[in-house]
């Protein structure tokens, strides 16, 4: 089986019993779970914590808009499912509480690119379980999916940029954003011509350790 067609699997069977789960930590103490994306097997608990964390960090994102439970079930369905090159897992402690979440997106199976992406800690956590998550997701898709060349875009005005140096991540170059309003939306686009203190949009490579 290709790699593109193990991932579209993968995501096909998130929300069954059972389904494939990463554990995080030796020993063991939380696990990396699919989100679901077919729309009858959508966890209405993912959905809102998908939510509520996208509205707490909505500043983070380069498209800023509120966030509601339709919205994401919407995007869950037509966007990460239909994407080839996108998948999310959800964090959880042993007891099944969720703590955030972390995923890949971007995906090029030719070259083997791969971005970090949608990664959120929506609730207080051990130190380094985060960090820990992430390296663990990488670690799998370089070994799974050969994807071994990882970056991650993070806006500079976004105190993760610190998280993701943290993690291996090494920057690479910084691109000025500019904005514009759409709608409901704000949505931010790389310009070199952007205003002088406007953020950038910071291209960071994973540094395998």
């Amino acid at each position: 089986m290709s790699s593109s067609k193990l991932l579209l699997e993968l995501k096909k069977s998130a929300g069954t019993v059972p389904e494939l789960v990463l554990p995080l930590g030796n020993p063991v103490e939380a696990l990396l779970r699919p989100i679901a994306t077919d729309v009858d097997k959508i966890n209405k608990t993912d959905v809102r914590l998908l939510s509520e964390w996208r509205n707490r960090f909505v500043k983070s994102f380069l498209t800023e808009f509120h966030s509601h439970d339709e919205r994401t079930t919407s995007w869950l369905v037509q966007s990460v499912a239909e994407d080839p090159g996108k998948i999310m897992f959800m964090i959880d402690t042993l007891d099944g509480i969720s703590i955030g979440h972390v995923g890949l997106g971007f995906i090029n199976w030719q070259t083997g690119y791969v971005e970090a992406d949608a990664i959120v800690r929506g609730r207080n956590a051990r130190k380094g379980l985060m960090k820990e998550a992430l390296q663990l997701l990488l670690r799998w898709a370089d070994a799974s999916l050969g994807l071994n060349d990882a970056w991650v875009r993070v806006r500079s005005d976004n105190s993760a940029v610190m998280f993701y140096q943290k993690v291996g991540f090494v920057e690479q170059k910084r691109i000025p954003l500019s904005k514009r309003i759409s709608n409901d939306s704000c949505i931010w686009f790389e310009d070199n011509d952007a205003e002088e203190n406007a953020p950038a949009l910071v291209y960071m490579k994973y540094m395998h350790s």
